[in-house]
């Protein structure tokens, strides 16, 4: 696991927000996720559908998540297009996609190969 529940309300006050939850429970289930050993990209996929489609924090979920997945991919030394982030991001949110393998598919899209 790459992040914990302190990391992430650590970037959200970090990117100017005040860390506040509006939906806590949804963030304790996607760490409750990484937890179980899955691959990094299952990991981050949790975390961004807890930010973006369940609203865990009152305020920056969208910012929250695009430095999350900048986070992961620097972590694995990956080349990423920041555009194709933002657009992801906004089509996860704007859809309300929940498809945790859908939600893969769009990270994995923006690392560049």
């Amino acid at each position: 696991m790459l992040i914990n529940k302190k990391d992430v309300i650590g970037i959200n006050k970090e990117i100017g927000c005040n860390g506040q939850f509006s939906n806590e429970s949804s963030l304790d289930f996607a760490l409750s996720i990484v937890r179980q050993k899955k691959s990094w990209l299952s990991e981050l996929s949790y975390i961004v559908r807890s930010l973006l489609v369940d609203y865990v924090f009152q305020d920056g979920n969208k910012r929250t998540a695009s430095t999350i997945i900048i986070f992961y991919l620097q972590q694995k030394n990956f080349n990423y297009n920041k555009e194709k982030i933002i657009n992801a991001i906004l089509l996860i949110s704007k859809k309300n996609i929940n498809d945790i393998n859908r939600i893969m598919r769009l990270i994995k899209n923006v690392i560049n190969i």
